[in-house]
């Protein structure tokens, strides 16, 4: 299983693959298991299928910005959201934010410290984690954002 760790923002898939700030891309350093989604301008996206972490299977997207990982976007691959799909109503995909955001803070040993109805966001030394219920796109993401490093 995966392991995800609070304090660096480190996602370790497995003894080979890591995902973390600043991390190079895959053109650089490969990316085992990676299949690349999409490319434009200094922008490179990777996806990565059935990542088990939080006791959770998840597809993984790894976003690339000028050559240097910048984010991490997580679907829950056996949420009510992913498995009924366009017949998700607002309420499932609240329930499973919610559901995600307690996990998260019982892993982290941190609450949320921003909280509506539509994403809850978490902040750490290294950047944010916020589990966002799109009504329009009738999904539930958790999004890893690195903040940049100061010079």
């Amino acid at each position: 299983m995966a392991t995800f760790d609070f304090a660096t923002g480190t996602l370790t898939i497995d003894a080979s693959t890591s995902l973390f700030h600043g991390r190079p891309s895959p053109d650089e350093s490969p990316l085992s298991g990676g299949t690349e989604l999409a490319k434009y301008g200094e922008w490179e996206n990777y996806g990565i299928k059935n990542v088990k972490v939080w006791g959770k299977t998840f597809g993984v997207a790894a976003r690339f910005c000028n050559r240097k990982l910048a984010m991490i976007d997580f679907v829950w691959v056996d949420g009510v959201a992913k498995k009924i799909d366009w017949s998700a109503t607002e309420d499932d995909l609240v329930k499973e934010k919610k559901t995600l955001s307690k996990l998260i803070a019982s892993e982290a040993q941190s609450p949320c410290v921003s909280s509506t109805i539509g994403a809850d966001t978490f902040v750490f030394n290294w950047g944010t984690l916020t589990v966002h219920a799109d009504l329009r796109s009738m999904i539930v993401t958790t999004s890893v954002a690195y903040t940049e490093e100061k010079a």
